[in-house]
């Protein structure tokens, strides 16, 4: 339509520039459309946390997660780096492709890594990570080192690394442990945290007769580097787990901003999972709505039911795809146990919370057999249940609009402008809105409507405050050279709804069909002339 009108308008501006051959002026009438929408409560929020029940009633639902805690953070195996080879104290005449070293009759047989916290491993599969290698001869002729991880195995063949030195020289390899099945018992098998190494060193078959003089040899510096597994087994001890005080953000509610809110019911389903092969105990000790303007904080009062809660341990399924079967509870927080309704009607930004757990309460009772997989760990998330049938004062809600509104620098000689904004409103409550002209930058640069007279009526109700049926509504306002001029460089309007609910004890429903529809137009008389 828009584009019809401006059409019409340049051909009556032909028509007169070819019939007339002096200046002539008049005044020109266009309609010019801004914005159009459909709104309901989810354009204010996103429809993914709304959901409708069976009798049509909007319930504002979402999750956040307290805790996730992994693999990684209970077990961690450090970078660890040992020394081996063999430097003689005396000159010995070798020939080429004899073995000069052997451990199997040292102690340096084992590795033992440090493992933090007390957890005793006595088997991982190794997700990624590498076995960096610096090899060190000072001997004249090239040195052959064989190494042997005894207790690593991929596809049933252990982890074997033959390397030739070439003389006097230094050299470093790097090789993946990636897939690889580690040991950990240690030779006597009933050790833990410690791996088996065998190594022989011996002079390359490339090499010549020469004489090794004293202090001369090879020195070998392994080390395992990042290290990541993607399971573990053992024992992992008594630990006890903190998690904050903390803060999750909630940030969708920033949009929403009631004066006098009562809520009707709610209720927070906190679901702990647990994927460890751990018995643990678990209390959350606090949990906290947090308001930052102004400034509120409103503590859960809910008894005992978030303490002391006992969390058995998962079990295995034997598929790699799908490794666990999860233990799993839930505990519902609602307002009639509960201080609920008075923790969200504080419409927080941040929920606060203080969790503590305890690894093993009962120690070892698996004999050794606790497990972890990558990924999978312990998780508390509280699903947060507001059905919308509520009583407020009143309460905001802000959207935006994206307009263009480049073609109004194309006309010239603007006599006014008249703002238009048709509603028709599907909720049981009446509305002031205001709408911000924003530039490019976002910034506010004007408003649109005159505070007073920007009322929108109310959808018709029946005495239990359901809409009966829609009412339309218009706001219109006369701009000003300066508005007109501010208008054309607008890239977005932010529209500020007031709503304003019936004053009365029923709570107010807010359906899933209920919407409120806005046309936004600009109507310009300006002059226009011919020659």
């Amino acid at each position: 339509m828009r584009f019809f009108r401006q059409s019409l308008f340049v051909f009556i501006i032909l028509l007169f520039a070819f019939s007339c051959k002096k200046e002539t002026s008049w005044d020109v009438d266009i309609a010019i459309p801004i914005a159009k929408s459909h709104l309901n409560i989810s354009n204010f929020f996103g429809d993914s946390i709304f959901k409708a029940d069976a009798n049509g009633l909007l319930h504002l639902a979402f999750s956040k997660d307290l805790i996730n805690y992994t693999m990684d953070s209970l077990v961690n195996l450090p970078d660890t780096t040992v020394v081996l080879g063999q430097i003689f104290p005396f000159s010995t005449s070798l020939l080429p492709g004899v073995q000069i070293f052997s451990n199997a009759a040292s102690t340096d047989k084992e590795i033992k890594f440090d493992v933090s916290n007390g957890v005793e491993l006595n088997k991982a599969i190794i997700k990624s990570g590498n076995l960096k290698i610096e090899y060190l001869n000072s001997y004249a002729q090239p040195l052959k080192f064989n190494y042997n991880i005894n207790s690593a195995t991929l596809y049933g063949s252990q982890l074997n690394v033959t390397q030739v030195i070439p003389g006097n020289a230094t050299i470093v390899k790097v090789y993946p442990l990636d897939g690889y099945n580690i040991n950990l018992t240690g030779m006597s098998g009933n050790k833990v945290n410690t791996l088996v190494q065998t190594y022989t060193i011996s002079t390359d078959a490339s090499g010549v007769a020469d004489v090794l003089q004293p202090g001369q040899g090879i020195i070998i510096r392994l080390s395992f580097i990042d290290v990541v597994p993607e399971y573990v087994q053992g024992y992992f001890g008594q630990q006890n787990l903190s998690f904050g005080p903390d803060s999750a953000s909630l940030g969708i509610l920033g949009n929403f901003r009631p004066t006098n809110l009562m809520l009707s019911q709610s209720s927070i389903n906190f679901k702990i999972i647990n994927e460890f092969g751990i018995e643990m105990s678990t209390s959350i000790n606090s949990l906290k709505s947090i308001k930052t303007q102004p400034a509120n904080c409103v503590t859960l009062n809910s008894g005992n039911m978030l303490q002391s809660i006992n969390i058995n341990r998962a079990s295995k399924t034997n598929n790699l795809s799908n490794p666990v079967f999860p233990w799993f509870k839930q505990i519902n927080i609602n307002s009639s146990n509960s201080n609920l309704n008075s923790f969200l009607q504080n419409i927080p930004n941040y929920l606060g919370y203080s969790v503590q757990a305890t690894l093993n309460p009962l120690g070892n009772i698996s004999a050794g057999n606790d497990f972890a997989f990558y990924g999978r760990g312990l998780k508390v998330t509280a699903d947060v249940d507001i059905p919308l049938a509520l009583s407020a004062d009143n309460f905001t809600l802000i959207n935006y609009s994206k307009v263009d509104l480049t073609q109004l620098n194309k006309l010239k000689d603007v006599n006014s402008c008249e703002i238009n904004l048709q509603a028709i409103n599907n909720y049981p409550f009446s509305a002031q809105i205001q709408g911000y002209v924003l530039n490019d930058q976002n910034q506010i640069i004007d408003s649109l409507f005159i505070p007073g007279q920007n009322t929108i009526a109310s959808g018709n109700t029946d005495i239990n405050n359901n809409v009966t049926n829609s009412v339309a509504s218009k706001i219109s306002v006369v701009l000003n050279a300066d508005k007109i001029n501010n208008l054309t460089k607008c890239k977005q309007i932010k529209f500020v709804s007031c709503l304003f609910l019936p004053n009365q004890p029923i709570p107010i429903k807010i359906n899933e069909d209920s919407y409120l529809d806005l046309i936004l137009s600009a109507n310009l008389n300006y002059s226009s002339k011919v020659k």
